[in-house]
């Protein structure tokens, strides 16, 4: 991978990482300590815990709090050692903090490339472009009864003609995700499940459950459809963090063939990188 690809690759990460939320208070004034005249910020805290390993990520805030915080006093610290001993005139130091200097400017010019690309016009434009191209379909809302046998299928509908609750059976049976909400599966249309599962729902009246089991590769289902409606489109705040996403992701890509447009780039071969890496 090429350096500007790797680049490119990190600074969108740290976008996502460090310019998705909102605060009551700028995390940069915000003082999370002091070590004599240098101020640890919660921005400074924040931008360690995103550094973190994912499962250590994963522990709440307010526990991983202090050691961030400690270490982020002794990288301080020993920063202040490196600096009596002229470290930052060294070369190779030099050379890295160079690098990092160019992420941290791409990171930031980034961000202010897309703030630019999400103004409200854009935004609106976007939204209007989706309501005219919208096109109307039918919709279904169903819930089912997963099992892995066929026979334990063919036992609930036993059940269910005996008029025990659709509901009460998924969430004792199913194993399914949707077993703990009843079976409940929401509203969807064509294309979103597997075929064998929409053909036997989209022939079924509202209301009506599968006479048999219906097989898929997930295993057997009993299906009952709940509703059918026309779809409407959706409304702008309903639908806002979507045109968001889908702006940031062509942004990105149109951005990645302007910056590359009579550039030379090299990619030399891994096999080769590794070799000489390794010699």
């Amino acid at each position: 991978m090429s350096c500007l690809k790797k680049t490119f690759i990190i600074i969108k990460l740290l976008f996502i990482l460090s310019f998705n939320s909102a605060f009551a208070q700028d995390p940069n004034k915000v003082i999370a300590a002091q070590v004599n005249d240098h101020i640890i910020s919660a921005k400074d805290v924040l931008m360690a815990l995103e550094k973190l390993p994912s499962k250590i990520k994963e522990q709440p805030l307010p526990s991983l709090y202090p050691n961030i915080v400690n270490e982020l006093i002794n990288q301080h610290l020993i920063a202040q050692q490196a600096y009596k001993e002229n470290l930052d005139k060294n070369k190779k130091v030099l050379s890295e903090i160079n690098k990092r200097k160019e992420q941290i400017m791409a990171k930031y010019w980034l961000n202010s490339y897309l703030s630019q690309k999400l103004d409200k016009k854009n935004l609106k434009n976007f939204y209007n472009n989706y309501l005219k191209s919208f096109k109307s379909s039918k919709e279904y809302n169903a819930s089912h009864i997963l099992v892995k046998e066929e026979k334990e299928a063919l036992n609930i509908i036993k059940k269910l003609n005996n008029k025990a609750s659709f509901s009460d059976l998924a969430k004792e049976f199913s194993v399914g995700p949707s077993g703990k909400t009843g079976g409940k599966l929401g509203w969807f249309s064509s294309g979103q499940m597997v075929k064998e599962f929409e053909k036997a729902t989209f022939i079924l009246n509202k209301g009506q459950i599968t006479k048999e089991p219906v097989k898929t590769k997930f295993g057997f289902h009993i299906i009952k459809l709940n509703d059918v409606r026309i779809s409407q489109p959706k409304n702008f705040t309903e639908i806002e963090p979507e045109i968001i996403n889908m702006i940031k992701k062509k942004s990105l890509v149109n951005l990645e063939k302007e910056i590359k447009k009579n550039q030379k780039i090299i990619i030399n071969k891994f096999e080769d990188v590794a070799k000489k890496v390794n010699n």
